[in-house]
């Protein structure tokens, strides 16, 4: 799909749409590009790509829960805030589509990051940082079991 080793925003969104057939995929992978494009110059090489799925793929705990928080992290102010949370919870609803079952609650976005922040805002302080996100990443066993997932792989 990209032979110069490089991808723009729009190609990433409808390769990544293609994976998504039954929802609209466009705003969590605007979030995913943003994730990959650490140059922050609106194209993610190869390369970017190869080293965030070596960290997703082969990293350490630690190093997977912070590429996932700089992912929720929107806006790259250092702490998860209930708007970021929502808008990346919102996108993965979206992503989903509308053919879930069981078939989702109007306020199910609401809920979830509600419970997001129960769990993961410790000092409950309005916002997660990031050692408040690993700590409570690594005390759900969860969220730990997902992580391993893709360790065999490859």
């Amino acid at each position: 799909e990209c032979p110069s080793g490089v991808v723009n925003e729009e190609t990433f969104k409808q390769i990544y749409a293609q994976f998504f057939p039954h929802g609209d995929a466009s705003m969590y992978a605007h979030y995913l590009f943003n994730a990959f494009d650490t140059a922050q110059n609106g194209s993610v090489k190869f390369e970017d790509f190869v080293m965030a799925l070596s960290i997703l793929l082969r990293g350490t705990v630690h190093e997977k829960l912070r590429w996932t928080f700089n992912l929720y992290d929107i806006n790259k102010d250092g702490y998860i805030n209930k708007e970021e949370m929502m808008d990346i919870v919102k996108a993965i609803y979206d992503m989903m589509g509308k053919y879930t079952y069981p078939v989702l609650k109007e306020d199910a976005p609401r809920q979830h990051v509600e419970v997001f922040f129960q769990k993961m805002d410790k000092n409950k302080d309005g916002v997660v940082t990031l050692d408040e996100f690993i700590e409570s990443c690594q005390e759900d066993d969860n969220i730990m079991q997902s992580l391993q997932l893709f360790e065999n792989v490859m």
